[in-house]
């Protein structure tokens, strides 16, 4: 399939496979944008667009640490997911012990904290954290959120996890509560949530995706049973939900972002608050089976990706088509707005050909 594309955003596309075993073709377009160099400015598109990612990247080794990017090509997103990767800044340049740290998307806002780093201590039987160390900039991921895998006895040959984060930090079982003192706290709580007990049940702060095995997410994959692999491998299980392919848990999905929408960024930055205005987001898109038009419609991103530290965000639009045939009937894909000269082409029964940017059709209008 052809794609002219008129945006200049990564774009690319794949086959997808839904729960009945129907194909579908999926387009994905990736566009990044500045934020504004000044308070009240626009936004502006990068002229370093970010490529779409291919892969789940990870902070560390792939299973062991928190997902920093998921890759761009899922099937279907019923929602929008908002995602941040960064730091935590100290208000004014000056180090702090505990910092809240916020993101607004139009009427959808999520804040939390982040506390310097902190260690258990053991005052008998009972637990306490150490003070806060002072920061200027930590990171923040579900690496340092509550949770992780409790190695501390180096004989246990199963060590358990706490299923909610088992990349994060600070908790462990009563059984290993003489090992527990120098045991590193999580940097990231709720507002209102001192953690005080490493045997707790504390939710994980973070801004970034889901692990996909984590619960939250993992119910919406399916039942694997015998049934499964004798009956239906290898297609997805009945019981399969597309809110499967959101990478965000509950509280960072969001309406597909229609433009104008303020988003606030709050202790992300140096310079402690950053706030715009969403551009405009509706992405027209059309596909065209030969000479026969088979989809056309604005799109709207179903996934916002937030990067403070390089002072950029990424939208990132998809449609899926089901594919009768084959994906080769699927022969040309527009995107954004057709020029002219595409539409004078289509109009004529001419294939167009754009050459060193100069827009033609393979038959010249005199012929």
């Amino acid at each position: 399939m052809q794609i002219w594309n008129q945006m200049g955003y990564p774009h690319q596309f794949t086959m997808g496979m839904d729960k009945a075993g129907h194909e579908w073709l999926v387009v994905v377009v990736k566009g990044t944008f500045d934020f504004p160099t000044k308070p009240g400015g626009l936004v502006q598109k990068s002229a370093e667009q970010v490529p779409l990612v291919m892969a789940d990247t990870h902070t560390g080794v792939p299973g062991y640490s928190a997902t920093l990017w998921e890759t761009d090509f899922a099937f279907r997103k019923p929602r929008c997911d908002v995602i941040a990767n960064g730091c935590a800044y100290a208000p004014g340049g000056r180090p702090a012990e505990r910092v809240p740290v916020g993101i607004k998307v139009g009427n959808w806002s999520k804040l939390f904290e982040v506390v310097g780093h902190r260690e258990w201590r053991a005052i008998g039987p009972v637990f306490t954290a150490t003070a806060p160390q002072p920061f200027l900039k930590l990171p923040i991921s579900y690496d340092v959120a509550w949770g992780g895998v409790d190695r501390l006895d180096p004989e246990d040959k199963l060590p358990a996890s706490y299923k909610y984060n088992p990349v994060g930090t600070g908790w462990s079982r009563a059984k290993n509560q003489r090992l527990i003192p120098g045991l590193r706290l999580p940097n990231t709580q709720a507002v209102g949530e001192e953690i005080r007990s490493p045997f707790g049940d504390y939710k994980p702060m973070s801004f970034g995706p889901m692990g996909r095995g984590w619960p939250g997410r993992i119910e919406y994959g399916g039942t694997y049973d015998d049934n499964w692999a004798k009956d239906i491998f290898p297609f997805l299980p009945t019981d399969f939900d597309e809110r499967y392919f959101q990478m965000a848990p509950d509280d960072q999905q969001i309406d597909h972002p229609r433009g104008g929408e303020e988003v606030v960024l709050v202790n992300l930055t140096p310079e402690g608050r950053v706030s715009f205005r969403m551009p405009p987001t509706a992405l027209p898109i059309t596909l065209f089976k030969g000479r026969q038009m088979a989809y056309e419609a604005d799109l709207y991103p179903d996934t916002v990706l937030l990067d403070p530290e390089k002072r950029r965000f990424s939208l990132v639009w998809r449609v899926s088509q089901r594919i009768q045939r084959t994906i080769l009937d699927f022969s040309e894909c527009w995107v954004g707005p057709p020029t002219p000269a595409m539409l004078r082409a289509r109009m004529k029964g001419k294939r167009y050909v754009r050459i060193d940017r100069i827009e033609s059709t393979r038959e010249s209008e005199a012929a």
